[in-house]
């Protein structure tokens, strides 16, 4: 026969399933033609009479089981050699022809032959290739997509949608491809069929036997369109009838469920008022669900899914009620306040406009509209409303593909307006004479106004919110509103304070008012230097930086001002003399300027004005009344016994610091006088204080202020060699006096 014989009829389709796969895997790894995956070094490639490889005189035919070893060979063309054994095992002819349809492409390109002559083809059949291709009618883009298609629409049995891509190619195109030819004659058997099975559906008034004829229609055409709808039709459910299909709007997508109970496959379409041809919908497996993300906005649609027996359709379907693809919005709330009700909600994205209103009456009975929002943002609050239940009704509004608005279902909520407790208008804070604060204000008739304090103020509401009571802060305990009897906080504050009044269940914030209090001053206690110091001590109140102290002392007053850092450093001592003093210490506020006077010792709290508007409450100081200097000494009197050395008797004690008749003149009540003694063993150290050891005298406060020198005999016996002794001052007042020992060799015998 020759060579140019020997091609037979060119392919104008590849009439393969696999193909739209085939030519992905190829876009993937830059091939022209697939054969090129088949080639190695030094190899031509033959497919005149079959596909082989050929080197020199060596030809080796490319069967399934070569594939196979080339993609075991080389794992980046792997899944491409693969689905071509596959295609091989299947059908050995239908490869050559798919590589015959590509070839021909490319010949069809701008310098075909030259293109071909650089693809690892036996050059003779090349050329023979491209002087037979001349022959052929030339494809456009759209027919070519078409006659590409042919090969998946007929394996899933897509007989109508085959049917316009033959008519796309033409007569010609069909004509000059037998397999073409071929497909086209068996094509019009199947639709005689499916016509016949049609035509005896329109014709039978039973409905049952109706559904049998259209889903034997299907069962040769799965997607006929006119069987499709003529299902649908006699299996959609009556109004307001329950139907195992159901559909619901997410979104712009739609939900569908079914029960599955025999685990068989379905398929899914969406019929649309005004189109004549159903949309299929991915369905996953038999889970019996499926997402449409097809619909478009402002139409109705209903949904039909339909059983299939090894892909085929087997009997009639499920058919949802109809449903308007117009979305609601989502997260409907409705919060009342005083004379109003506050609406929110979400927008479905690309909805230009709600409408909300509001109707008289609970949910089971709406009234008439009160009123009514247009709304271009997510919220709206009616003003001017009664107490009493209402319905509050949000609305979407769609623009449907012809251009009209459609509107949505809509959504409603339920909301009542309650009594509300009036607003304080406005609050003031005064410290009262007797310590704490005083706060009034005008406003909140009739309602329990509570003072509270947030815990981040930044996030306090603002004057006029509208709260719950169990939102609220505990109220302050020493923060009372319009009482005489206020109570002074016992440890520092500083802070914004809120009045809210609050009724039941309801509370309106409003109006504040930052406070500073002072931490107080405790522990304070003054002990006298023997350089005419008194050094004071006491517990550093919380959170001051400073605090302020001030003496008077025979009718002179003087001041002074410390921080923390250097009372911790240095502490804090006062020039005062041996007379009594009176002496006031009291935190300083960081809010006032330091050149705020300082208070009186014995005075109340008061106020001041911070530097930023706080209110400053002057917290009373802590008082302490310091005694004159009184100075308590003694010494031992000895008495020599026979030879040895002179021996203790007695102790004599004196106390000096300003006599009146012989006695001193402390003004307060004297500490008692002890005298401890450690001998024998014990006496390698002096004792730590006045009951670590013997008590050898004890004279009281009272028997030290009746004279100013007492002498007290000591117990005999008891200052034998070793002793140590050791006095103190002990019981209240023991830090205000000195004690002045004699010699220490006089106190420690070894």
């Amino acid at each position: 026969m020759g060579l140019p014989h020997a091609l037979g009829s060119l392919p104008l389709a590849p009439l393969a399933p696999e193909y739209g796969e085939l030519m992905d895997h190829q876009r993937r790894q830059g091939l022209r033609h697939f054969g090129e995956a088949l080639v190695g070094d030094g190899e031509l490639l033959s497919f005149v009479d079959g596909l082989f490889l050929c080197v020199g005189q060596q030809r080796r035919h490319v069967g399934a089981e070569r594939l196979r070893d080339l993609a075991a060979a080389r794992p980046s063309q792997a899944p491409l050699l693969r689905l071509l054994a596959d295609v091989q095992s299947r059908d050995a002819a239908l490869l050559r022809r798919i590589l015959l349809h590509q070839l021909i492409l490319l010949l069809g390109e701008p310098g075909g032959l030259q293109q071909l002559s650089g693809l690892a083809l036996v050059p003779a059949e090349s050329t023979v290739l491209e002087q037979a291709a001349r022959t052929l009618p030339v494809l456009d883009a759209r027919q070519r997509k078409a006659a590409e298609s042919l090969g998946g629409l007929w394996r899933h049995r897509r007989l109508r949608a085959v049917a316009r891509a033959l008519d796309v190619l033409g007569p010609v195109a069909v004509r000059t491809d037998p397999a073409l030819a071929s497909l086209a004659s068996r094509l019009g058997r199947r639709l005689d069929r499916c016509d016949r099975s049609l035509a005896a559906g329109r014709a039978t008034r039973d409905p049952q036997g109706a559904r049998i004829h259209y889903v034997d229609a299907l069962g040769v055409a799965a997607d006929d369109d006119t069987a499709t709808r003529a299902l649908i039709l006699l299996g959609r459910p009556r109004p307001q009838e329950d139907s195992p299909l159901t559909a619901r709007l997410d979104g712009d997508r739609v939900l569908l469920s079914w029960p599955v109970r025999d685990g068989r496959n379905w398929r899914a379409v969406r019929l649309t008022r005004g189109s004549d041809r159903p949309a299929g919908i991915p369905v996953p497996g038999t889970r019996g669900s499926a997402v449409d993300h097809g619909p478009q906005r402002g139409t109705l649609v209903r949904y039909a899914v339909f059983p299939l027996a090894d892909g085929v359709v087997d009997a009639p379907p499920l058919v949802s009620q109809p449903l308007l693809v117009a979305p609601d919005v989502e997260d409907l709330t409705v919060a009342d306040g005083p004379a109003c009700l506050a609406v929110r909600w979400t927008r479905p994205p690309r909805t230009p406009r709600v409408t909300v209103t509001v109707h008289a009456g609970a949910p089971a009975g709406a009234g008439d509209v009160l009123a009514r929002h247009d709304a271009d943002t997510d919220t709206h609050t009616f003003t001017q409303l009664r107490p009493g239940s209402y319905l509050v009704r949000v609305v979407c509004h769609h623009s449907s593909p012809e251009g009209r608005v459609v509107e949505s279902a809509g959504v409603q909520a339920a909301g009542t307006v309650h009594l509300w407790p009036e607003p304080l208008t406005a609050l003031t804070a005064e410290p009262d004479p007797a310590g704490g604060v005083r706060f009034a204000g005008r406003g909140a008739d009739g309602a329990d106004v509570r003072l509270v304090a947030w815990a981040d103020p930044v996030a306090a509401p603002p004057q006029g919110a509208c709260l719950r009571t169990d939102a609220l802060p505990a109220r302050l305990p020493w923060a009372a509103y319009g009482t005489d009897r206020p109570v002074e906080p016992t440890s520092a504050f500083s802070g914004l304070i809120t009045a809210v009044s609050v009724l039941g269940e309801r509370a309106v914030a409003g109006p504040s008012v930052r406070v500073d209090i002072p931490a107080p001053v405790t522990g304070l206690r003054g002990l006298r230097e023997s350089d005419g110091h008194v050094r004071l001590v006491f517990d550093w109140p919380d959170g001051a930086g400073a605090v302020e102290v001030e003496w008077e002392q025979s009718g002179v007053r003087e001041r002074t001002r410390t921080s923390r850092s250097r009372f911790l450093r240095e502490g804090l001592r006062l020039p005062i003399g041996p007379a009594s003093a009176r002496i006031g210490v009291r935190a300083a506020s960081r809010h006032e300027p330091h050149a705020e006077p300082a208070p009186e010792p014995d005075a109340a709290a008061h106020p001041g004005r911070g530097t930023d508007g706080t209110v400053v409450v002057r917290r009373a100081p802590a008082a302490l009344t310091l005694p004159g200097d009184v100075v308590v000494s003694f010494r031992l009197v000895t008495r020599r016994r026979g030879l040895s050395s002179r021996r203790p008797v007695a102790v004599e004690v004196t106390v000096t610091g300003g006599l009146r008749e012989g006695a001193p003149d402390t003004g307060t009540p004297l500490p008692d006088f002890v005298l401890v003694r450690r001998g024998g063993d014990a006496a390698s150290a002096r004792p730590r204080h006045h009951e670590d050891g013997d008590v050898l005298v004890r004279l009281t406060g009272t028997e030290l202020a009746a004279s100013s020198r007492t002498t007290h005999e000591l117990p005999p016996g008891l200052l034998r060699p070793p002793y140590a002794l050791r006095a103190f001052l002990a019981g209240e007042n023991a830090a205000s006096v000195r004690l002045e020992e004699p010699a220490l060799s006089t106190l420690v015998v070894r």
